[in-house]
């Protein structure tokens, strides 16, 4: 197996992907270099890509990008992007980013993984969609929240913000993730309670918006609502190419509270 057979895989399997305009690229190495090991994660910070070289593993499927276009222009950004394909050089890694592919991808892709881990009932979801609609049987606001933080726990995530009315039954609360949570267009879909992300909204905007309308909104970290979808990409890998080792890497989101006396 090479790096550039699961871009091909994924342009066969991905036909909801602009594969003449998409992120889903390499983002350094030998496309076509022996594969003796994956590893899979959210972010490729140094520290992963670090990791993954300390496992034997010389492709990276990342599904965040791995440099700091925000920042880019200036002098000191241009030496940390070359500090870092410098350490991917030293470290014999091929990186790509997957994510246009998994974004969309029914059953196991982020959307869908998202909602399965969280456990309510759903409503299907057209490929097409970035949403979910799920069913949590007229729960409050505040139980469904509750339900969530069990969840996500486990994932690093120590809170779940709230906005809007804690009592508010919930019969259609509509799911979205990374930074796809547009609110109007989660409420067209019959919600009553959203359950968006920090990279998706903006406190002022997307609280007036909330609060005005009467429509509740959960926060949760960007990274959360990903994890899921990135762990079930780790144990798509083998299906399709088996005997090639795959490692999923948890990484530095979402961030934790610490608080000190």
């Amino acid at each position: 197996m090479t790096p550039n057979d699961f871009r091909e895989h994924c342009r066969a399997v991905a036909s909801w992907v602009d594969w003449d305009n998409t992120v889903d690229q390499f983002m350094h190495g030998d496309t076509h270099a022996e594969v003796r090991g994956i590893a899979v994660t959210w972010l490729a910070t140094d520290a992963r890509l670090r990791e993954a070289a300390s496992l034997g593993l010389n492709f990276v499927i990342a599904h965040e990008g791995a440099f700091y276009p925000r920042y880019a222009g200036t002098p000191r950004e241009d030496r940390h992007h070359a500090a870092k394909h410098a350490l991917m050089d030293q470290l014999g890694i091929t990186l790509m980013r997957c994510h246009d592919t998994w974004d969309r991808m029914p059953e196991v892709g982020i959307p869908d993984a998202w909602a399965t881990f969280l456990g309510f009932p759903t409503e299907p979801r057209p490929v097409e969609s970035f949403y979910r609609v799920c069913l949590p049987g007229g729960r409050t606001v505040a139980q469904v929240a509750g339900r969530v933080l069990e969840k996500v726990r486990p994932l690093g995530q120590q809170f779940v913000g709230i906005v809007g009315d804690r009592n508010a039954p919930v019969q259609r609360m509509v799911i979205g993730t990374g930074a796809i949570t547009r609110l109007p267009d989660m409420h067209e879909l019959g919600a009553d309670l959203i359950l968006a992300t920090d990279d998706g909204i903006t406190t002022t905007a997307s609280g007036l918006w909330s609060l005005d309308l009467g429509v509740p909104m959960l926060i949760i970290n960007h990274a959360t609502a990903e994890l899921p979808g990135m762990q079930a990409l780790a144990e798509y890998i083998p299906r399709h190419f088996p005997g090639i080792p795959v490692h999923y890497l948890p990484g530095e989101f979402p961030y934790p509270i610490v608080a000190e006396a």
